[in-house]
C-alpha cells in the first residue's frame, strides 16, 4: 500500500501529537512512549513532539479544538489516541466517550488543513464500526487510519510503539513502522478462550470509502438503502428493483468519491 503527498502541499513543520485518554486504574503508557521518541526533535529541524493526558470527554475534545486553531498549512503531524475503544466510539466508560462521527468531525478538520495528510493512529480496540460513522458527502477524516479489531493488551502497545515509532517521523514512513509494530505482537496468543490476537491494520480514506459503497458489506443495512432508493411496488419485480437500486447505490459512491478522497 502506498500512499502519495498531495503535490501542493508542502511541509514547513511535521511531528507527532499523543493524546492518552485513559482510566487511573490502566497502564499509563503515553509518557513513557513520549519521553522515548522526544529526541526526534533534535534530529530534524522544525520538528516538534506533544503530550496531552486527559480524564473527560470534555478535556479530550478541548485538546482537538486546540490542535484544529493553532495547526496552520504546512503543519503536517501524525495524530497518536491512546485510549478504550469499541464499535460505538472511543473513551474510558460508559457516558464517558466520544462517538465516532464525533471524532471523525474533529479530525477531518485536521486532515483538510494537512491537505489530507493525517495519519490517525489508535492504539485500541477500533471494531468494524467506524465505516458506518464515514460521512460520505464530506471530506475524507484522515488519510489513512491504525487500529485493531480486538483488545490490545497494554505489553503489546507498550512494546509494539516503541517499534513503530523508532525509525518513524511521518507517514511516508508507515509502511516499515507497522511492520516493526505488528512484530512485536504475538498473535497466537489467546486474548481468552478460543480468541486470538490480531495484528494492527492500516485502513486508507479510499478503502474506508469503497467499503461505505460495498453493496455486500451489510446486507441488513443495504436493503434499508434498497427501500428508500426503489421503495417496494407491485409493478417491478424484486430481482430488477435490487439490481437497480445496487446501480444507483454504486453510481452515487462515483460521484460523491473525488470530492471525499481529495481528487476534484
Amino acid at each position: 500500500m502506498v500512499l502519495f503527498f498531495m503535490e501542493n502541499f508542502k511541509i514547513i513543520k511535521e511531528g507527532i501529537v499523543i493524546i492518552q485518554w485513559l482510566r487511573i486504574c490502566d497502564t499509563q503508557l503515553s509518557e513513557v512512549l513520549y519521553n522515548a521518541i522526544r529526541h526526534k526533535e533534535k534530529e530534524r529541524e522544525n520538528y516538534f513532539v506533544e503530550y496531552y493526558k486527559v480524564d473527560s470527554r470534555d478535556e479530550f475534545q478541548a485538546v482537538l479544538q486546540e490542535l484544529i486553531y493553532k495547526t496552520k498549512k504546512g503543519t503536517l503531524f501524525t495524530l497518536h489516541i491512546v485510549s478504550h475503544g469499541n464499535e460505538d466510539g472511543i473513551g474510558t466508560e460508559f457516558g464517558n466517550i466520544i462517538r465516532w462521527g464525533k471524532l471523525f468531525h474533529y479530525t477531518r478538520q485536521l486532515n483538510v488543513t494537512m491537505g489530507n495528510n493525517l495519519l490517525l493512529v489508535l492504539s485500541s480496540c477500533v471494531g468494524g464500526g467506524i465505516i458506518s460513522h464515514i460521512e460520505p458527502e464530506e471530506r475524507a477524516p484522515y488519510r489513512a487510519i491504525i487500529g485493531n479489531t480486538r483488545e490490545v493488551f497494554a505489553s503489546d502497545a507498550q512494546k509494539g510503539f516503541a517499534a513503530f515509532y523508532a525509525d518513524y517521523y511521518n507517514i511516508i514512513d508507515f509502511p516499515k513502522a507497522i511492520r516493526a509494530l505488528n512484530r512485536e505482537i504475538d498473535i497466537t496468543e489467546e486474548i481468552e478462550p478460543r480468541r486470538k490476537k490480531t495484528e494492527f491494520f492500516i485502513m486508507t480514506a479510499e478503502h474506508s470509502f469503497n467499503e461505505v459503497f460495498n453493496p455486500d458489506r451489510d446486507p441488513i443495512a443495504f436493503e434499508r438503502i434498497i427501500n428508500k432508493l426503489m421503495p417496494p411496488n407491485f409493478i417491478i419485480p424484486q430481482e430488477l428493483r435490487i439490481k437497480k437500486a445496487k446501480e444507483l447505490f454504486i453510481k452515487r459512491g462515483e460521484e460523491l468519491k473525488p470530492y471525499f478522497c481529495f481528487l476534484d
